[in-house]
């Protein structure tokens, strides 16, 4: 993806932005004072980081809502931005890997269309157990033991998901595009066998 302009409206034709206050309110789960706070999580809408298009956002940083009121205040519910480590990032077309706000930029007003198609191919890493999980997955794997800035640097040093191809050789989806070719790395990928390789 090369293309740099912009829109300032949003995935939906908006251009309305999250309503920010002066100061955040940084409070844990008795109302005691915190050093940051923790995002809702994925059973929580826009619980997760990440760029949240929609009718009252269009920001270019990513945000989560917030536990414990802990945060900005919003109507919809306290907030926070978060580290763009811990983003969902999807494959496009060219086969690499990008977020968001990267589709946006780059498919104007197909972003949103393009990314949900792109779902399928949403970017996993190998927890510690073994098994692959997306970024939301991965951190509620390791938000209770590690926190918000753990799971984030775990994800970020971990390998990618690799599948079993023909040969009987485990490869990332970048080495299978290397191993077959761009017209037939997909559907190997698709088909290829999701057995996990040992840590």
């Amino acid at each position: 993806m090369s293309k740099t302009h912009l829109e300032d409206a949003s995935l939906l034709g908006h251009s309305h932005v999250l309503p920010r206050c002066v100061q955040e309110k940084l409070v844990g789960e008795f109302g005691q004072e915190v050093l940051g706070c923790r995002c809702a999580g994925s059973k929580t809408t826009h619980g997760s980081c990440g760029y949240h298009f929609h009718f009252m956002s269009s920001e270019e940083k990513p945000w989560c809502r917030t536990k414990f009121g802990c945060g900005h205040y919003s109507i919809k519910g306290p907030w926070v931005y978060c580290d763009e480590q811990g983003v969902e990032r999807r494959r496009a077309e060219d086969g690499k890997l990008y977020n968001a706000l990267q589709f946006k930029k780059f498919y104007d007003k197909e972003g949103r269309d393009k990314w949900t198609n792109a779902a399928k191919y949403t970017e996993t890493r190998i927890a510690r157990n073994g098994k692959a999980y997306t970024a939301a997955e991965f951190r509620d794997y390791y938000i209770d033991y590690l926190g918000e800035e753990g799971w984030v640097k775990e994800w970020s040093s971990s390998k990618e998901e690799s599948r079993k191809a023909n040969d009987g050789s485990f490869y990332t989806f970048d080495e299978f595009m290397k191993h077959y070719g761009k017209d037939k790395a997909w559907h190997m990928w698709d088909t290829a066998s999701k057995l996990r390789p040992e840590l």
